[in-house]
């Protein structure tokens, strides 16, 4: 009796290798079933992938058999506008779906600032230990494979020493006093510390007192330091050792610091000045019922000071109206003179002060932002006879 033995060949030992790298690649990169979902948007993470039900799909696939998961990718998100103190450093990461961020590393001017392997991208880094001016930002990448990637780098302006010139005048106190003075301030701050130094010159009055308060445009706040008089009844100086909060470095970056001169006719102010930082911009606006659509016959009228902030992209707004103690609802609005338009911001009325209507800080759109400085941007005042609007004042955003 004869008996046929069959042999199975065992496969040669390149093709063997090849198939077990196959293995470890599809493992490390999901494996069978890996879909295209991305990890989190959210985070700054994006991921990304093509191999779906035990396919191989482009991102993935070599050569042959011999195949392996992409190097991860990295962009910088950086920082709007000159940053100053802590700053959020921000990258989005792209990975196949199945690696893993095993770290990111931030980098300025070279120097490593930061790390995480937290899926958030961001790490926060203390821009005082750097010199004002420009310095280059970039990141590294390292995911759960070993390969590496580089952002490509960018520059971000830094200024913790701002410099800024503020023009004092009457029309700034609402309501606005007759005077025939004026006065220029030049003031610096470190923003680390909160030193502040500078110097208040004025013309065409004699102060009683001059000082740095706490408030935004058309609303009035405290005292936070006293200046001293110079020898020749003009000049005021800002005292050695003065120093700034941190919480009224932040107001004063967000344009809520004043400088106010007072004199014995006008003891709360008859000369102001508000401190405006370059992403933000003060406006001053008369309202009266001619501005409205159709236009509305009244006597009222009301002063809107809107303080903008182009950066951070927050609306402030105070308004002190006269004939309108019956008003019903303030708003600002988007719309060009002669237009009407959507809500961007409502007005709260002040407990103490009827004719006083305000809202801080509000969040606005980038889009918001841009009809803002197109002057398509208004103040409306609303009353139960005018529903529609009583008196209005346009935001002249031109020329701020």
């Amino acid at each position: 009796m004869s008996i046929a033995l069959r042999v199975r060949q065992a496969l040669p030992a390149a093709r063997l290798r090849a198939a077990t790298a196959l293995l470890a690649t599809l493992a490390a990169c999901g494996g069978e079933g890996m879909g295209t979902a991305p990890m989190s948007a959210a985070t700054d993470v994006m991921g990304t992938g093509s191999m779906a039900s035990g396919s191989m799909g482009t991102t993935c696939m070599g050569m042959g058999m011999s195949m392996s998961c992409p190097a991860p990718t990295i962009a910088m998100m950086p920082p709007p506008g000159t940053v100053s103190r802590t700053v959020a450093l921000r990258a989005r990461v792209t990975v196949m779906q199945g690696d893993t961020v095993a770290r990111v590393d931030f980098m300025v001017d070279g120097t490593r600032v930061g790390t995480t392997s937290s899926e958030i991208v961001s790490v926060s880094w203390d821009s005082t230990t750097v010199s004002d001016g420009t310095h280059t930002l970039t990141a590294t990448v390292s995911d759960g494979l070993g390969q590496t990637s580089a952002a490509s780098p960018v520059t971000i302006e830094v200024d913790n020493h701002p410099a800024f010139t503020i023009a004092l005048s009457a029309a700034q106190i609402v309501p606005a006093p007759a005077s025939m003075g004026s006065g220029t301030a030049h003031v610096t701050v470190s923003l680390g510390t909160g030193t502040l130094s500078g110097s208040v010159v004025l013309s065409g009055l004699t102060a009683t007192a001059v000082t740095l308060n706490q408030a935004f445009a058309g609303d009035h706040g405290a005292v936070l330091v006293t200046l001293s008089p110079g020898g020749n009844g003009a000049g005021w100086d800002v005292p050695a050792g003065a120093l700034l909060t941190a919480e009224q470095v932040t107001a004063l970056l967000q344009g809520g610091l004043y400088l106010t001169a007072a004199t014995a006719a006008n003891p709360d102010g008859e000369l102001r000045g508000q401190i405006a930082p370059t992403n933000v911009a003060v406006i001053f606006s008369l309202l009266n019922g001619v501005q409205e659509v159709p236009s509305v016959a009244s006597n009222a009228t009301g002063v809107a000071a809107t303080t903008v902030d182009t950066v951070a992209n927050t609306l402030t707004v105070h308004v002190h109206a006269t004939g309108v103690d019956d008003a019903s609802a303030a708003e600002v609005d988007a719309g060009a003179a002669g237009a009407t338009g959507p809500q961007l911001a409502a007005l709260t009325r002040d407990d103490l002060d009827p004719a006083h209507w305000s809202a801080q800080l509000v969040g606005v759109s980038a889009a918001d932002i841009a009809a803002l400085e197109a002057n398509d941007g208004y103040v409306n005042v609303m009353t139960a006879a005018d529903p529609h609007g009583a008196i209005r004042g346009q935001i002249e955003f031109t020329g701020h």
